[in-house]
């Protein structure tokens, strides 16, 4: 089982590492690949480096390319023109597909999903097509006539994936899927109980400039707060915040990247972030309310609309509404309750497993597996 992904942000890739724990799980080979590690530094430079940077300092110009490429190809020259790039710049992992043969074929992102629906078009790959949509909205991208099966977050994608025309026996409802040390911590969990309010925020996809306003924001409110930071990989915004004057005081702590994500999950009575499919997926499963800021369009804010009707969040568009959200909460805990039990409502822990055993089951007809194991593994340098 061919599992690829591509590092523009860092949601497809944990998508993909999740259904692959599955997948070993139940004995069967499971392969990571990212598709921009078999193209030349220049592309990938453009589709993610560049995506990142224009994540946390450009969202007019995340907003257009979006809007620019949510429109069926057949309609849009400018589409067209994206495919054929992208295409020609990824031949060597057709190349890899070719080569390695995979019995299924699953996707966490459009690119290297458009490249074996191609394939297949073309009668270059035959086995199955799996795509896996890791936010709570629905870009064209992810849309190809030659997909066997989507596996959606949301019952309003399943409804969106119809309305193209997608058959519902080729969609599951499954969920974002997430890591299994998240879906086993958040089993039975029981957050402390505490007088001061407990709140996480995620920083690392943020501007410093700007996530040092929200951190100074938190800090100046009255009341008892905790306030906890994780900078992930950005380092230049933890050299900051380590010399902040109140940091070790008041309940401040800031961390750098952490593989312990789900202890903080479920210390925390609030989580303020990005509404990145994956990170609003994990939270979802300890039942944790979720303040949003600074979402990229339209992904990022479709994702922040989708969990507010749900209940379980809320999107602010300043920090003076930031400031606002957490005093009312603090003083109101009953809407923060309510708001983690829409959470628990509508979270999809064993997402993956789900992912996983479907994949399985539409895939393979009998006990063994006809793959060369051996070659797939030599070819993506895992043996």
């Amino acid at each position: 089982m061919l599992i690829a992904y591509a590092t523009a942000g860092n949601g497809h890739r944990s998508a993909a590492a999740a259904i692959a724990e599955s997948v070993h799980a139940a004995g069967r080979i499971g392969v990571l690949v990212d598709v921009l590690d078999f193209c030349d530094p220049v592309f990938r430079l453009c589709y993610s480096d560049v995506y990142q940077m224009a994540g946390k300092h450009s969202h007019g110009i995340c907003g257009a390319m979006y809007r620019l490429t949510d429109i069926h190809p057949d309609k849009s020259p400018i589409v067209r023109m994206i495919d054929r790039i992208s295409l020609n710049r990824t031949r060597p992992f057709a190349d890899f597909i070719k080569k390695t043969t995979p019995e299924a074929f699953v996707a966490t992102h459009f690119l290297p999903m458009s490249i074996a629906a191609r394939m297949k078009k073309h009668g270059l790959y035959s086995g199955p097509l799996f795509a896996v949509i890791t936010d709570y909205d629905l870009h064209h991208l992810w849309f190809s006539e030659e997909v066997d099966c989507y596996f959606a977050g949301s019952g309003e994608i399943v409804n969106r994936l119809t309305g193209m025309g997608v058959p519902p026996e080729r969609i599951v409802l499954s969920g974002i899927p997430v890591r299994r040390k998240i879906a086993e911590a958040a089993h039975g969990m029981a957050r402390p109980a505490g007088s001061s309010l407990s709140v996480l925020f995620l920083a690392s996809s943020i501007a410093d400039d700007k996530a040092v306003q929200i951190v100074d924001l938190l800090l100046s409110l009255p009341g008892e707060l905790n306030l906890k930071v994780i900078c992930g990989r950005n380092r230049s915004l933890l050299k900051t915040l380590e010399k902040h004057p109140l940091l070790g005081k008041a309940g401040f702590e800031a961390l750098g990247f952490t593989e312990d994500i789900h202890r903080h999950y479920a210390e925390a009575d609030l989580l303020v972030t990005k509404p990145g499919g994956l990170t609003v997926a994990e939270a979802l499963c300890f039942g944790l309310p979720m303040i949003f800021v600074y979402p990229i369009p339209f992904q990022e804010t479709r994702n922040a609309e989708f969990i507010q009707k749900q209940g379980g969040g809320w999107a602010v568009s300043d920090l003076v509404s930031l400031g606002r959200m957490v005093r009312l909460l603090s003083c109101e805990r009953g809407l923060l309750a309510k708001a983690g039990t829409a959470c628990s409502r509508i979270a999809r822990p064993g997402a993956a497993k789900i992912i996983a055993d479907e994949v399985a089951r539409r895939s393979f007809h009998s006990a063994g597996c006809g793959c060369d194991a051996d070659s797939v593994l030599q070819a993506t340098g895992t043996r």
